[in-house]
C-alpha cells in the first residue's frame, strides 16, 4: 500500500543502496524559555533499519521525546538532519512532510489518541481515508488489520467500549494499516498493566517481523527495552553508551 508510485516526485523515497533507513545526523533543538536557552538535544545521531527494533531509553526530561518528533517530520530540528530512505525531512514542506507520515511512518502514543465518536474500523482506516482510499476500501483494509491484532470481534465499537488494551491494541492497528516502514512509538505500554503491556509488545514484534517494518520505541520499562534488538540510552541530550 505504500509503494513508491503513489508518492508524488518530491517527496519519492530514493531507496538508494545504503539509504533504506530513518537516519538523524547530529542532531540539535533547543527551546527558548524566557531569556534563556534550553538545550534539550546536543548533537545526536542515529539510525533504524526496516525490521529493526530500537528501544530508546533515559531519564525524564533527557530528550526521548523530542527525537521522536524530530524522527517523525512533526517537528524539525534546531540543526542537524533527519533523512527517511535518502529523503531529507528538513527539505520538504509541511504538506510535502505530511505526505510522508501517512505513507511511511506509524505513530503510537501512550495515551491511544482514537477518537470517540467513530468505530474502531472508522479510526484505523482514516489514514486510509486521508490518502484517498474508498470508505468501503479503506474498512475492508482496516477490518483485516484489526482481524490480524486480535479484534476481529470489535470492529464496530467505539473506544469507549474497549479496554485499555484493546484500545492500544487499534491504535497499533492504525499505525500498521499503511504497511510504514517505521513505527515510532512513545511509551506505547506505559498506561497499561505488565500482561497485557507484554501482550502488547510481542505484537508489535510480530508485526515487525512480518512486515519488516522498523519499530522505534521510546519506555522507561527495562524489561520491554532488553527484548529489543538494540537500545540507545539518551542522557542530557546525548546518546550515550548504555
Amino acid at each position: 500500500m505504500n509503494d513508491k508510485a503513489q508518492l508524488s516526485p518530491a517527496v519519492s523515497a530514493t531507496a538508494e543502496a545504503g539509504a533504506t533507513e530513518l537516519r538523524a545526523a547530529d542532531l540539535t533543538k533547543s527551546f527558548a524559555q524566557g531569556e534563556e536557552t534550553i538545550d534539550v538535544l546536543r548533537g545526536v545521531s542515529f539510525h533504524v533499519r526496516p525490521g529493526e527494533r530500537v528501544a530508546i531509553v533515559g531519564a525524564s526530561g533527557s530528550g526521548k521525546s523530542t527525537l521522536l518528533h524530530l524522527l517523525g517530520g512533526l517537528d524539525l530540528p534546531s540543526s542537524g538532519t533527519v533523512s527517511i530512505d535518502g529523503r531529507r525531512m528538513d527539505s520538504l514542506k509541511e504538506s510535502e512532510r505530511g505526505t510522508i507520515r501517512n505513507h511511511l511512518l506509524g505513530f503510537v502514543y501512550q495515551f491511544h489518541h482514537l477518537l470517540g465518536e467513530f468505530s474502531a474500523t472508522e479510526n484505523v482506516g482514516m489514514p486510509l481515508r486521508i490518502r484517498g482510499q474508498s470508505a468501503d476500501e479503506a474498512a475492508q483494509t482496516a477490518q483485516a488489520m484489526l482481524r490480524r491484532v486480535g479484534l476481529g470481534h470489535r470492529l464496530a465499537h467505539t473506544p469507549a467500549q474497549l479496554s485499555g488494551g484493546e484500545r492500544q491494541r487499534v491504535a497499533l492497528a492504525r499505525a500498521m494499516v499503511t504497511t510504514p516502514r517505521y513505527v515510532l512509538a512513545d511509551e506505547p505500554t506505559g498506561n497499561l498493566d505488565r500482561q497485557t503491556a507484554m501482550q502488547v509488545f510481542d505484537l508489535m514484534a510480530e508485526l515487525a517481523v512480518e512486515s519488516a517494518t522498523g519499530f522505534v520505541v521510546v519506555t522507561h520499562d527495562t524489561e520491554l527495552a532488553g527484548r529489543m534488538d538494540r537500545i540507545q540510552t539518551i542522557r542530557d541530550g546525548l546518546i550515550v553508551d548504555a
